[in-house]
């Protein structure tokens, strides 16, 4: 439980009394971090669904991220910025290195980061628009999202900040517990899901005849996304720190729902 209390008071607005002891349960279990996904994934898909009662997906999808973004605090936002100013800077290790860290937001890291925001507002109205289970993956998505930031974990080479010890602590067998416990909490929503469309809405729903590919293609694509970057880190700043790990957040969900989307194009 100390790992999870950690997760929710830092990875969220929500304030909990947390120990040193309960920092350190995070670190060694990074691994749970997609429940914290699951409470984003619940948020933005009720928020979306009630929103789009009352107006069109696209400003619904506006106002769904912001608030999002909000309840992290901006975190990722903050992290893919910096980032972004980090792969952008030309020169050494060192020079990419101390733009990452540089606090003043750069064209590179501002035009980073709304590119990837406008992704996942666009992506998501138009999942909307062509699926009554877009709730399911508009939450899966947040899950895969953490999952991503996991698999970086994994593959990455710790940095001396405040997520060393959670990169240091996490390695393969992590990610395949993460990746359980996403296919674990994936598979509830849907059940839960099609419960509420069924009950609540006038809406027949039934689940993409290719269900098992809806699930296990967002998965190896999320752990990707984390591999590749953590590699991309491991180039230019010779780590994975929280800036890091808070891009990967936002680009894995991106990749997550352009999978989502592509999939829903072709079978």
């Amino acid at each position: 439980m100390g790992a999870l209390k950690a997760m929710f008071s830092f990875f969220t607005m929500i304030r909990l009394d947390i120990t040193q002891d309960d920092m350190d349960a995070m670190d060694r279990r990074f691994w749970m971090v997609p429940i914290v996904g699951a409470l984003y994934g619940l948020i933005a898909a009720v928020l979306m669904f009630t929103l789009t009662e009352f107006i069109t997906p696209l400003p619904a999808a506006v106002v769904t991220f912001f608030v999002i973004f909000a309840f992290n605090r901006f975190l990722h936002i903050d992290g893919t910025i910096d980032v972004g100013d980090g792969l952008v800077v030309a020169g050494t290790r060192e020079d990419h290195l101390r733009a990452l860290k540089d606090t003043r937001i750069g064209a590179g890291g501002m035009a980073f980061a709304l590119m990837i925001i406008l992704m996942s507002i666009t992506m998501t109205s138009s999942l909307w628009m062509l699926s009554l289970v877009a709730p399911f993956f508009l939450f899966s998505s947040e899950i895969l999202a953490k999952l991503g930031m996991v698999s970086a974990a994994a593959f990455g080479e710790p940095g001396s900040g405040m997520a060393g010890n959670s990169v240091r602590n996490t390695k393969l067998s992590s990610l395949i517990l993460a990746a359980i416990l996403a296919v674990i909490l994936i598979v509830i929503s849907v059940g839960a899901v099609v419960y509420i469309l069924d009950t609540f809405t006038d809406l027949t729903v039934t689940l993409p005849e290719h269900y098992v590919a809806f699930l296990a293609v967002p998965l190896i694509v999320s752990i990707f996304t984390g591999m590749v970057m953590s590699s991309i880190a491991k180039k230019n700043f010779g780590m994975v720190n929280g800036d890091v790990l808070g891009a990967t957040n936002e680009i894995t969900r991106v990749t997550a729902l352009l999978t989502f989307l592509i999939m829903l194009s072709v079978i």
